[in-house]
């Protein structure tokens, strides 16, 4: 049994890793909370941090090798180029956020004691920004992802649609529609690791290897 078959696992690991990432971190501040606040929280905090920050990168790596391996099935069902250059582009995307959001965390843990309160409220603000680069790169992964499937159902057609909604909806900005909604953009970022989960687990479970 060729042992690529197992590579799409890598989703589901990627998405345990993320999630145990953002727990490590903490309940992060508000970009508008208090800077004596911030000082409190990322001394309290510095450990977690940098634990989050290991976690968020080795989450990074195996979710880029779930997206490798994803596409290949997609580009082995002929779906068309353009959808699965689209889906591997909005995932090395998300990664990219994921990488720069580790380097902060594991930057700010290091050197949280030793910062002036505005280059700590500075570093903060840095890592609140990568949430814009996370949720386009969600969108376009699953746009991609979720236009292939619909092409040429190398996956059940109802994931095809979930990826769909959930990326039309991740690339809606955050700060536009205000109220409960202002932060909607982040939504899809969770179903991105429900869809993966499952995504992930079907390929593995099929009997030809991920890599013609």
């Amino acid at each position: 049994m060729n042992v690529t078959r197992w590579i799409p696992l890598s989703g589901a690991a990627a998405v345990i890793l993320i999630a145990a990432g953002f727990v490590a971190a903490g309940s992060t501040p508000s970009e508008d909370a208090p800077v004596s606040k911030l000082v409190a929280f990322y001394t309290t905090h510095d450990t977690g941090q940098v634990a989050s920050g290991v976690l968020l990168s080795l989450g990074a790596l195996l979710f880029l090798i779930f997206c490798a391996a994803l596409v290949s099935a997609l580009r082995r069902a002929d779906v068309d180029v353009l959808w699965a250059a689209l889906c591997f582009g909005g995932g090395v995307l998300f990664v990219v956020a994921l990488t720069i959001a580790a380097g902060l965390a594991v930057f700010i843990g290091n050197v949280a004691g030793d910062l002036e309160p505005p280059a700590l409220q500075a570093l903060h603000e840095a890592n609140l920004l990568v949430v814009y680069p996370w949720t386009i790169g969600a969108g376009a992964f699953l746009l991609g992802a979720g236009a292939g499937v619909l092409q040429s159902e190398p996956l059940p057609r109802w994931l095809g649609w979930m990826a769909v909604v959930l990326g039309v909806v991740a690339v809606i900005p955050n700060h536009v529609l205000g109220g409960a909604l202002d932060h909607i953009g982040v939504i899809p970022v969770a179903g991105l690791g429900v869809w993966t989960l499952v995504v992930s687990v079907l390929l593995a479970r099929r009997n030809e290897p991920v890599i013609a």
